[in-house]
C-alpha cells in the first residue's frame, strides 16, 4: 500500500469519528495518526491533511450542498460523506497533490469502506465539484498549471477520449495492455474498452492504464434486437462485478459458442473444412464471433479478405447465416442501469433506426453516439438535434478493431474532454438518484 493512501485511511477514521463523538476526539488526533501511521511520512502526512481539514469541514460542505441537488449532506452515509469532506479538501486547498489523484484516491476509499456504488457516487459527486470550481475556474489557473507540472499523468496537451474500442476478448486484434499503450502514445486521456458481450478486458486495462496515465472508462457493447435487426447498445461506467450483469453475459458467451458451431456445421455442408474448435482457438478465451471465422476463412485460403469471408458466407443473407439470440432491446437497456452503466445508442448512423430513438429515451436510453468514423457532418448534426431533444448525452469513438479493420485507428474519431465531463455527470447524477 502506498504511503499516502495509508495517511488518507487514517484521515478517514479520524474524520468519521469526529462525526460521531464530537470535538472530543480534536486533542487525540495527533497521538492517533502517529500510533496508526507506524512511519513519520505516513503519520505527518496524516496529519497535515486532518489539521487543514477539520476547520475547513463547513466551508467543503457547503461546496458539497451547491452542487448535489440530488444528494442531501445529512442523507449521505457518514463513511462517504467525509471521504468527500477529504478528498474536496484536497482539491480546494492542497496545491502539491493533482486532483486526479485525490478522486482516484477517494473512489478506492469509497470501495473499499463503503460500496462499489458509492465508488461510482463519490466519483460522480467529485467530478462535478472539480468540472464547476476548479477546472473551469479563472482565479484557480495558477493551481491548475501547477498541476499540469506536477502530475506526470495529466497530459500538458489532451487529445480527447475515445470511447468505443474491442480488445481480443472480443473482435479486436490487439490485447487490452496493447490498446491502452496506444492511446498513451496518441495522448488520448481516456478510453472505453467496449468489447462485445464481455468485461473481461476491463481489469487488464486499468492496471495498465494507471501506469499509462489513461483513464480506463468500464463499458461494453451489448446486442439487442428490435424487428427487422439488431441494435447495438453502449453501456457506460458499468458495474462489473454485478451479478445479474455476469449471469446475462455468461449465457450470451454460451449462445455464442452454439452459434460458432451451427455456422461452422453449415460450412462444412457446402464443403468449407472449418471446425468449430479451429474458430475458438482464434477467438481463445473472448467473445467467439462471425469475425474469428472470416479470419480462419482467411487463413485457410477460401477468402482473401474479412469483407469477402462476409459477402461470400457470413452476412446475414449468406448461405450459412445463423441468427444470433440476442437480448430485447427493452432488457439490454435495462440490463445496463441495473449495473449503474449508461446506456448509449451505438452507431445511429449505421443502424438507420432514428425512428426507434423516442421509445428507446422511454425505455431509459441515455446517450446517443454521435460522433463515428462513418456519420457524415449532415448526420453528426441530425444526432445532436436528436440528443437535445431526448437530453442524451453525446459519445462518440472510432470502434477500433485493430488489424481486422485497418482503415479504422483507435483514436481517429473521439470526442472532447468536456463531453467525457457530462457523462460521468449524468452517471453520477442517476446513481445520487438511487440512493
Amino acid at each position: 500500500m502506498r504511503k499516502r493512501t495509508r495517511s488518507r485511511e487514517i484521515v478517514l477514521q479520524v474524520l468519521y469519528q469526529l462525526e460521531i463523538r464530537g470535538n472530543e476526539v480534536i486533542d487525540e488526533v495527533d497521538a492517533f495518526c502517529i500510533e496508526q501511521g507506524k512511519e513519520a511520512e505516513v503519520s505527518d502526512f496524516a496529519i497535515k491533511l486532518v489539521k487543514g481539514c477539520i476547520p475547513k469541514i463547513k466551508e467543503i460542505d457547503q461546496k458539497i450542498i451547491d452542487i448535489s441537488k440530488n444528494w442531501e449532506l445529512q442523507r449521505m452515509p457518514i463513511v462517504d460523506k467525509n471521504i468527500l469532506r477529504l478528498a474536496c479538501f484536497e482539491l480546494f486547498y492542497m496545491d502539491d497533490v493533482p486532483p486526479k489523484v485525490s478522486i482516484n484516491e477517494a473512489i478506492d476509499l469509497a470501495k473499499k469502506y463503503s460500496t462499489e456504488k458509492s465508488g461510482f457516487f463519490v466519483n460522480g459527486v467529485l467530478d462535478k465539484i472539480y468540472s464547476i470550481n476548479i477546472k473551469n475556474d479563472k482565479k484557480t489557473q495558477k493551481i491548475t498549471t501547477s498541476i499540469k507540472s506536477i502530475d506526470a499523468l495529466d497530459k500538458e496537451e489532451s487529445a480527447g477520449a475515445d470511447l468505443h474500442i474491442h480488445t481480443d476478448f472480443s473482435d479486436g486484434t490487439m490485447s487490452p495492455g496493447q490498446v491502452v499503450k496506444e492511446a498513451s502514445r496518441l495522448n488520448l486521456r481516456t478510453i472505453a474498452i467496449t468489447d462485445h458481450d464481455t468485461v473481461d478486458a476491463i481489469e487488464i486495462a486499468q492496471i495498465v492504464g494507471n501506469m499509462e496515465g489513461v483513464d480506463i472508462i468500464p463499458a461494453i457493447e451489448l446486442s439487442s434486437y428490435y424487428q427487422p435487426a439488431d441494435i447495438h447498445l453502449l453501456g457506460y461506467y458499468i458495474d462489473t462485478k454485478n451479478s445479474t450483469l455476469l449471469e446475462k453475459l455468461a449465457e450470451l458467451r454460451s449462445e455464442r459458442v452454439e452459434r460458432i458451431k451451427k455456422i461452422t456445421k453449415k460450412l462444412r455442408a457446402i464443403g468449407v473444412k472449418v471446425e468449430h474448435q479451429e474458430v475458438f482457438d482464434v477467438s481463445k478465451e473472448g467473445s467467439p464471433g462471425r469475425m474469428h471465422i472470416a479470419d480462419v476463412l482467411c487463413n485457410k485460403g477460401y477468402c482473401s479478405t474479412i469483407r469477402e469471408a462476409f459477402q461470400k458466407y457470413l452476412s446475414d443473407n449468406g448461405p450459412v447465416f445463423v441468427p444470433k439470440v440476442a437480448l430485447t432491446l427493452k432488457d439490454a437497456i435495462e440490463l445496463i442501469i441495473s449495473s449503474d452503466g449508461i446506456p448509449v445508442l451505438a452507431h445511429p448512423g449505421v443502424t438507420k433506426r432514428d425512428a426507434l430513438i423516442p421509445k428507446m429515451a422511454e425505455y431509459g436510453l441515455q446517450g446517443i453516439e454521435v460522433y463515428y468514423p462513418t456519420h457524415q457532418p449532415d448526420a453528426i448534426k441530425r444526432y445532436k438535434k436528436i440528443a437535445k431533444k431526448y437530453d442524451l448525452v453525446i459519445t462518440g469513438g472510432s470502434d477500433c478493431h485493430g488489424n481486422r479493420k485497418p482503415e479504422i485507428a483507435l483514436g481517429s474519431t473521439k470526442i472532447s474532454d468536456d463531453l467525457v465531463d457530462k457523462i460521468k455527470e449524468r452517471r453520477g447524477n442517476m446513481v445520487g438518484a438511487l440512493i
